[in-house]
């Protein structure tokens, strides 16, 4: 057969369902490309991507889904890069292509722990926030499909590897999405290789085919069509003969015979209201014999979960049992995405995170009524997690929130491999501890004998902690240390940050701004971490800018707005979000703010927004994720206050590089700091680098964290700033 035929045929057999005014050009080319490569099995490439699409033909996917996996074969991977696929394919193939590519090249399924229910539910888990859209999941799933067809051939225990990785990842995944053309097939295959003599007594004992059981039940949904039209009944009908696996897992759990087996053919019917349920449930029991026993109504008497439905068995043509069960579509869809999820009764009853599940639902729905093949391509599949997931060289997975860093990863898994950690390795690559995980890291931890963890880990502004859990770790390490060594620890932080800031402020004064007795208590409570440095430069920048706030914790009350209106929406609390005033808002009970308060917003889960003093220390302790919750709010009656820019001096000492002060304009740039003067200095004897900056500043900006961010540019050794000019010009 010539190749022009081939292609002419595949793209009728996978494209034929989508409706098109024109030659679909692009499409016909994806097709040759994989009939290209059709022929080049190998060990290597056991798969190629046009079985994989005629595999996923049934679905009735996309367009976009079907290119990308006709193009996502392996042994196109040199002749299509990323960059070639961008320019002739799109945005939406292209991100499909790389995304199934990246979960084909994933090998490390197998972990030690394999057997352990809970190390498998992660990495279901992870597999699914791995992607981007969930069509690469689905057709991940065709590709597992088509390995499978082919196993017999593979070695014995490459069949066992596979079947039992099937069985226990992906088989459950296309369960969860709702994908049961894939699902059975997933099932029965790794069944049979796993447990192949009970597989053949099984298949033996059935009275027919699967073919030939499917062709009954669509006879037997076409007599229950007619009987329903005739009684004026508006119902929607699905029916499915029971795969293999799916009956030796019944006989299995509720030690039944075969015989004693009545859903091997069931249909499910949906109507529009309970009374229509039993008008249903008549008709039926008016045509066909049915088994008393066997007769559930768990609508009268629903089960513990909210489950809802009539369940009945029927004597069908050739005295063949056939389950039906009858609901509404509001129960429906509390059973199938609601706390009585089929799936997630079939799995034990283990919850995804909240988020993800949610995601989940939605991509259920869509599949299982996927009239339109563009519904996946015009609603967001993408799916959301609260969490990520990486694993250890072991290739045990491990839970993290979002924003975690490698030195979090370190205390997850134990608290003295986080104190003696000093580097980590993330997917074969030395990263900086501050290196933010993303889901399907491999996570080597490098660490040093007799450790201790670094005051700076507890610094917000380096981002070296993303996890509440580890910085509480690290806290109570410096808690646990002499007194002598916090006061000494805590006096040399507090000198420190009053040299970088040009602060001539007393230990006492600022004590007495943190409510405490004496400087040693300050230098304590520094060196136990209990006051993070952004806490403290943020104290010594109130001092040193007095206009933020005219006595300790206190603004002066903005002068009204003159005809000002309440915000409409505006809470009971008396502050509005600015740009959003319906939004609802609640004091916080930690700083208690009160009117004329210098106060700032954090968006919460569930409990809309929370109003906190500037200078709270909750506010002060976010981490860099936490921050991005951040909102502007204002006290109702008053313009959120107006911050004039204040002048200072920014003082840098350095080696010398190439790009160096590229870098350090960049930074500023990303602060929306005005540079009006700079003067470098460089030595050409030892290399080093003075640098005085001469920059315009928003006094809402913390000056102790835009130095923090200043010393992480390479090359950078210190630094320093001088506000001082800003109060002289300002008392001017």
């Amino acid at each position: 057969m010539s190749t022009q035929v081939q292609s002419d045929k595949l793209y009728q057999s996978l494209f034929s369902h989508l409706v098109t005014s024109e030659e679909d050009a692009l499409a016909r080319e994806a097709c040759q490309w994989a009939l290209s490569v059709a022929d080049s099995t190998s060990q290597a490439f056991p798969v190629r991507s046009v079985d994989v699409a005629r595999a996923l033909a049934q679905l009735k996917l996309d367009r976009e889904t079907l290119m990308a996996t006709l193009l996502s074969d392996p042994a196109l991977e040199t002749h299509l890069p990323e960059k070639t696929l961008l320019d002739h394919y799109g945005k939406t193939v292209t991100a499909l292509v790389m995304g199934i590519r990246r979960l084909n090249q994933f090998k490390d399924l197998q972990t030690v722990a394999m057997t352990n229910e809970e190390q498998t539910e992660r990495l279901r888990q992870m597999l699914l926030a791995m992607i981007s859209d969930i069509r690469i999941m689905i057709v991940k799933l065709g590709y597992r499909v088509v390995r499978l067809r082919h196993l017999k051939d593979a070695p014995p225990d490459a069949r066992h590897r596979i079947a039992q990785e099937t069985q226990l990842v992906f088989a459950p995944l296309a369960n969860r999405l709702g994908i049961a053309q894939l699902k059975w097939e997933l099932e029965d295959l790794s069944f049979r290789y796993l447990m192949p003599d009970t597989y053949k007594d099984i298949a033996k004992r059935l009275d027919a085919k699967r073919d030939q059981r499917e062709a009954y039940i669509d006879a037997f949904m076409v007599r229950l069509r007619e009987l329903f039209a005739q009684s004026r009944i508006d119902c929607q009908i699905s029916g499915r003969p029971k795969h293999i696996f799916s009956i030796w897992k019944k006989m299995s759990q509720k030690h039944l015979s075969m015989e004693e087996l009545y859903d091997l053919r069931a249909v499910r019917i949906y109507v529009n209201s309970v009374s229509e349920c039993y008008e249903a449930l008549g008709v039926i029991h008016s045509h066909w014999n049915y088994i008393k026993p066997e007769f559930d109504d768990y609508i009268a008497s629903p089960k513990d979960n909210g489950y809802q439905s009539i369940h009945t068995v029927v004597l069908g043509d050739g005295n063949k049992p056939v389950e039906i069960q009858i609901r509404t579509h509001e129960m429906h869809y509390h059973a199938e995405y609601g706390v009585a999820a089929h799936w997630r009764y079939k799995e034990g009853g283990k919850r995804l995170d909240e988020r993800l599940e949610k995601s989940i639902n939605l991509v259920r729905q869509m599949l299982e009524y996927n009239d339109n093949p563009d519904l996946l391509n015009e609603i967001s599949t993408e799916l959301l997690s609260e969490q990520i997931y990486v694993m250890t060289p072991d290739n045990e997975v491990i839970t993290l929130s979002q924003g975690a860093t490698a030195l979090d990863f370190a205390y997850q898994i134990h608290t003295n491999l986080g104190h003696s950690c000093r580097g980590a390795k993330i997917n074969g690559k030395i990263q900086p501890l501050t290196y933010q995980l993303q889901t399907g890291d491999k996570v080597e931890i490098l660490s040093v004998k007799n450790g201790a963890p670094n005051r700076n880990w507890l610094n917000p502004n380096l981002h070296y902690l993303g996890t509440s859990r580890a910085r509480t770790k690290v806290r109570h390490w410096f808690n646990q240390q002499n007194k002598d060594a916090n006061i000494e620890a805590g006096q040399t932080l507090f000198q420190k940050e009053c040299k970088r800031l040009n602060a001539d402020i007393s230990a006492q004064t600022l004590a007495e701004r943190f409510h405490l007795s004496s400087p040693e208590a300050l230098f304590e409570d520094l060196g136990k971490g209990q006051i993070n440095e952004r806490q403290l430069t943020d104290a010594i920048q109130r001092w040193l800018q007095p206009n933020r706030q005219a006595e300790p914790k206190r603004v002066p009350r903005p002068a009204p707005v003159e005809n000002e209106t309440k915000p409409e929406g505006m809470p009971e609390s008396g502050v509005y979000v600015v740009g959003a005033p319906q939004l609802a808002t609640s004091l916080a009970p930690c700083c208690t703010p009160e009117p004329g308060d210098e106060i700032i917003g954090y968006v919460t889960r569930g409990r809309g927004v929370t109003v906190h003093r500037q200078d709270c220390g909750n506010i002060l302790n976010l981490t860099f994720e936490e921050q991005k919750r951040l909102l502007e709010v204002a006290w109702a009656g008053q313009k959120p206050a107006r911050v004039e820019p204040t002048l200072a001096r920014i003082q840098l000492l350095a080696f010398d590089r190439k790009g160096l002060l590229r870098d350090v304009m960049a930074q500023l740039t990303q602060w929306d700091i005005n540079l009006l003067s700079s003067d470098t200095k460089t030595d050409r004897v030892d290399g080093s680098v003075s640098m005085t900056l001469e920059v315009e500043l928003d006094q809402a900006i913390q000056l102790g964290e835009l130095l923090d961010q200043l010393e992480q540019i390479q090359n950078v050794v210190s630094s320093s700033i001088d506000v001082t000019r800003a109060q002289s010009n300002q008392s001017a």
